[in-house]
């Protein structure tokens, strides 16, 4: 279950933004000659569902029901109780809960619109219990794929840019809470930058720690009393309004003070500067691996994919633009001599 606090603040998603993107899923129903478009969302996969609603599912799953004259419904598996809270923070027209959100929606569609045709985002994604209700509710419809249309949507569909400014000002300023402290216990590091995250409104964080960089400069999750060494590593990946990012760095403790290491400092110097000129991720490993004179011999890149809202990218000639460059998170392991790096931004 995600943890934080969860309301709608029209300052950084603006109502408008979000009926604008219900009206051109209405204008591609029509398009398409569909009735309706469904899509499912669930603790992992909030990516789709709260780029059009705000809305995050907590602990359970969903579908949403967009018509092709515009009105929007959310059949949530759940109870009553919660009913109240999802319409306060969602940007939605009708919230429907039980047991079944596969019956519920189709039960909803067919008093709406008698719906025959009815359009699946993801379809793999749908449990096979939901798509059972769906086709007992709408006997004789037919249920079709949205097709490569929806990858065109999904590039506009992102975060607004307050949203992942917020994002990144959270995981920068827990960074930078790293170098304030002379941090010798990994537990007490991973327990200021939880909380510092949450604090500032995250819904989920995870850290991971590469203790000792020397020895291996994979980070993982802290378990048990673990120090750390003059070389480590921090990773954190945070949730916030229903996207996710990683960011991290490698930093250097001589027992008095803790720095960021010098060759994240210029491989986060080249990264940037590269950015602006280039999508192709390929050029910009090339740019670190010449600015900071360091190897990079294994490098990430993440980003919305489908429902997924951090899925992996990892294709040396792909574009940033066609994977929403405001929120991508590149991460790499550099080599300078000597202390091998981790490095984590969002791009």
């Amino acid at each position: 279950m995600r943890r934080g606090w969860m309301d709608w603040d029209p300052a950084e998603v603006p109502e408008d933004v979000m009926r604008d993107r219900i009206a051109l899923l209405a204008a591609a129903c029509c398009d398409l000659d569909v009735d309706a478009l469904l899509y499912y969302t669930s603790f992992p996969r909030p990516a789709q569902v709260s780029a059009l609603t705000h809305f995050v599912p907590f602990w359970s799953q969903a579908l949403l029901v967009v018509t092709k004259s515009g009105s929007s419904m959310l059949a949530m598996a759940t109870t009553g109780r919660t009913v109240q809270w999802i319409k306060r923070v969602s940007l939605v027209d009708e919230v429907i809960v039980g047991t079944e959100i596969g019956a519920s929606a189709g039960q909803w569609l067919y008093a709406q619109t008698q719906a025959r045709r009815v359009a699946i985002a993801s379809p793999d994604d749908l449990p096979q219990s939901a798509y059972e209700g769906l086709c007992r509710a709408l006997p004789g419809a037919a249920f079709v794929e949205t097709g490569s249309w929806w990858q065109e949507f999904e590039e506009r569909f992102g975060p607004t840019p307050y949203v992942s400014r917020t994002a990144m000002e959270i995981a920068e300023s827990a960074l930078a809470l790293v170098c304030s402290v002379v941090w010798r216990d990994a537990n007490a590091l991973v327990a200021a930058l939880d909380g510092h995250c949450r604090a500032h409104g995250a819904e989920e964080v995870s850290v991971k720690v590469a203790p000792d960089l020397l020895r291996d400069p994979t980070p993982y999750r802290v378990e048990g009393l673990l120090n750390l060494a003059s070389n480590f590593g921090v990773r954190i990946t945070l949730a916030y309004k229903g996207s996710w990012l990683r960011s991290g760095s490698s930093f250097v403790s001589d027992g008095q003070t803790t720095v960021e290491h010098p060759g994240c400092v210029d491989a986060l110097r080249a990264l940037r500067a590269s950015a602006l000129c280039t999508r192709n991720i390929s050029s910009l490993v090339e740019s670190i691996q010449v600015a900071s004179g360091a190897r990079v011999p294994d490098w990430n890149v993440e980003g919305r994919r489908g429902g997924l809202p951090l899925a992996t990218l990892n294709t040396c000639d792909i574009a940033l633009c066609d994977v929403a460059p405001s929120f991508a998170s590149f991460s790499a392991r550099i080599e300078p001599s000597g202390t091998p790096l981790i490095f984590s931004t969002a791009l």
